[in-house]
């Protein structure tokens, strides 16, 4: 598919289908404003080490997203879609494993709440604090990897135009950098990930979610 040679209410029209399949899968599905939200507001205090999680970030917190601002994007559908597909993943592995999910991916960092347990118990108890500390995250990068590849597989399939090496280079600065707390900062592991999950991409060798996805854009 060549999105640039769609027309716009095309555009428009894959966007809404995208939206209403999420609502059909996902109980409860919103898309709300950031800005307008007291929660998103604390956690923008608490992430003091990303600057732009309220101006530049999408949060997933089942069922809802949480956008910069609605409407999202409103003249840049392909993004919308592209980032809409990604959460959806991770509204799809949280209605699968329920709070699992959540625990898996703040770990170890939510550990660090053990440590309260020192005021009261033991002061060993305090250690755990250490976990507040930016430590790999192997859980978080496994549900990001699953998000990214489907941002990868989504402009692959609408946007052939677009250089996936560039891309994968800016995915891979998500996995080492401060925006997710150096969740993974091995560059050249994270690089050879998405290099061979664009390789079964291009085979055709897809995922459930990918499949899901790819059949209800009709890519």
């Amino acid at each position: 598919m060549n999105w640039h040679a769609l027309p716009a209410a095309e555009q428009f029209f894959l966007r809404r289908k995208l939206e209403k399949h999420i609502r059909f899968k996902i109980p409860g599905f919103r898309i709300k404003d950031k800005k307008k939200s007291h929660l998103m507001k604390v956690l923008g205090w608490l992430l003091f080490f990303n600057k732009r999680f309220l101006d530049n970030y999408i949060t997933t917190l089942y069922p809802e997203i949480y956008v910069p601002e609605v409407p999202y994007r409103p003249y840049n559908h392909l993004h919308a879609i592209s980032v809409f597909a990604h959460e959806y993943v991770h509204l799809s592995d949280r209605k699968k494993m329920g709070w699992l999910f959540n625990f898996i991916y703040l770990s170890p960092q939510i550990l660090a709440a053990v440590g309260l347990l020192g005021f009261i118990f033991s002061p060993w108890y305090f250690l755990f604090f250490l976990f507040i500390l930016p430590w790999p995250s192997p859980g978080r990068a496994w549900a990001e990897v699953r998000g990214y590849r489907m941002s990868m597989a989504v402009q692959y399939w609408l946007n052939p135009e677009i250089n996936i090496e560039l891309l994968i280079d800016r995915y891979v600065y998500q996995f080492t950098s401060s925006n997710y707390y150096w969740m993974m900062p091995f560059g050249d592991l994270m690089r050879r990930i998405f290099a061979k999950e664009l390789d079964k991409i291009k085979k055709d060798e897809l995922s459930s979610e990918l499949e899901e996805i790819k059949l209800t854009l009709g890519a």
